[in-house]
């Protein structure tokens, strides 16, 4: 598609993504939507106001009313509209760096799929939006957040956190307006890092893609989080200061699912990305893995195909099905909390259990004449998994690039394998 990618529509604001394109969104969604209501959150990036704009004027053109929560978490968005049975737009990059932002649809809780995004896309391309008798208007709605943060506190309404010393790092995002209330009210000590509304900060050598920062710098807590951008990625980090990702933290949540009687199937949902450690580890405590391609998306299409309420990815994206109907850094966070204390066990005993084998990612910049169709390309490829290697090359449904991954025991082996399809790639 040509605005669509694996997380909605990404880019630059003002150039991949503008104002303009933004205010054609709202009108093509209106269009689908008819005379209901959207309920619209968003990040702390500093375009956020502006593209809040443009799509509450697109929205409201076509008859829809539009309910404003301001800054708040992707997850609280869809549990919204869950509840109300209603569409949502978050206006978020999630990861991405400061000058990125996005939009993102979903729809009773869910992120819309692929077929609704074409839809949209045919309208921005051939619609022509004649103008409505009926305007709709846009609407404070603050009280979502409140919403959402009440919803999260009865899920988790036997967990007891007293005396836990607990350390966020919210990457100068969204989850600057929950996670710490929720810690707090349930009894943690919180030690908050991050935690700034400086549009120009988020992400910013910290949260989810940058898990050392909070490594480095705890000072107080047992256990530490890092959330990314819009709150729904998580990864953790042990007592022992050691980084633990999402494919770990899948792996101790499964556990914890399976002696509660809550793993549905025996089943956990991965991606192509996912470790063969956690696979590996899966397997020796009777849980099936099952594989998609990489986005939460196609995470959670797999999860409802299969029954699995438990999936994921590497990157912090987990998703506990009987809890949230989309990734959620907060819910993971406390779920995976709720598993320690049941257990009494320290996080890097569990984390140790699960093997992460070396895995090395490298971006290469896409250009319209690559080809992934190649046929050095393809012997490389036989030849390392003929080794025992495991090899991933996709294009980035967020990025302009080439993803080439390769997984293996030995590490310097992995460098020259990655470096071999790098040069090929560039050639």
């Amino acid at each position: 598609m040509k605005y669509f990618g694996t997380d909605g529509i990404r880019g630059i604001f003002g150039e991949t993504l503008t104002d303009e394109l933004a205010f054609k969104v709202g009108k093509a969604l209106g269009e689908i939507v008819g005379e209901g209501r959207v309920i619209v959150g968003k990040d702390t990036r500093v375009s956020g106001d502006s593209l809040e704009a443009a799509i509450s004027a697109g929205l409201t053109s076509m008859g829809v009313d539009v309910l404003l929560c301001g800054i708040i978490p992707t997850p609280a968005v869809a549990l919204l509209t869950r509840i109300t049975r209603s569409f949502g737009v978050v206006i978020s990059a999630s990861h991405n760096p400061p000058e990125y932002n996005g939009i993102k649809v979903l729809k009773g809780g869910y992120k819309i799929p692929d077929e609704m995004e074409a839809e949209i896309e045919e309208r921005l391309e051939n619609g022509s939006f004649p103008p409505r008798l009926v305007v709709g208007r846009t609407k404070s709605f603050r009280e979502g957040r409140d919403m959402y943060i009440g919803a999260v506190l009865e899920i988790f309404r036997d967990l007891d956190l007293t005396g836990e010393m607990v350390s966020l790092d919210l990457a100068n995002g969204a989850t600057t307006t929950t996670a710490k209330e929720v810690f707090e009210f349930l009894g943690a000590k919180v030690e908050v890092f991050n935690d700034s509304q400086d549009g120009l900060l988020i992400n910013q050598g910290c949260g989810a893609t940058h898990p050392r920062f909070l490594a480095e710098e705890m000072k107080n807590g047992k256990v530490g989080f890092t959330f990314d951008g819009d709150g729904d990625r998580v990864i953790a980090v042990d007592e022992e200061r050691n980084v633990v990702n999402g494919d770990r933290i899948i792996g101790i949540l499964a556990v914890g699912l399976k002696e509660e009687g809550r793993l549905n199937s025996d089943t956990v949902v991965g991606t192509v990305m996912t470790n063969g450690g956690l696979e590996d580890f899966l397997k020796e405590k009777g849980i099936k893995l099952l594989r998609t391609k990489v986005g939460d998306k196609y995470v959670l299409e797999k999860m409802l195909e299969s029954g699995a309420n438990l999936g994921g990815e590497r990157s912090g994206h987990i998703i506990i099905l009987d809890r949230s109907t989309t990734g959620d850094g907060l819910i993971t966070a406390l779920e995976l909390m709720r598993v320690l204390r049941r257990s009494g066990r320290n996080l890097s005993d569990f984390a140790k259990e699960i093997p992460d084998y070396p895995q090395i990612t490298k971006n290469v910049r896409r250009t319209e004449r690559m080809s992934l169709e190649n046929e050095n390309l393809r012997k490389i490829v036989e030849e390392s998994t003929s080794r025992g290697y495991r090899v991933v090359i996709r294009p980035s449904g967020t990025e302009p690039v080439i993803r080439i991954t390769v997984e293996g025991k030995d590490r310097e082996e992995i460098e020259k394998i990655v470096e071999e399809i790098s040069r090929v790639l560039e050639s």
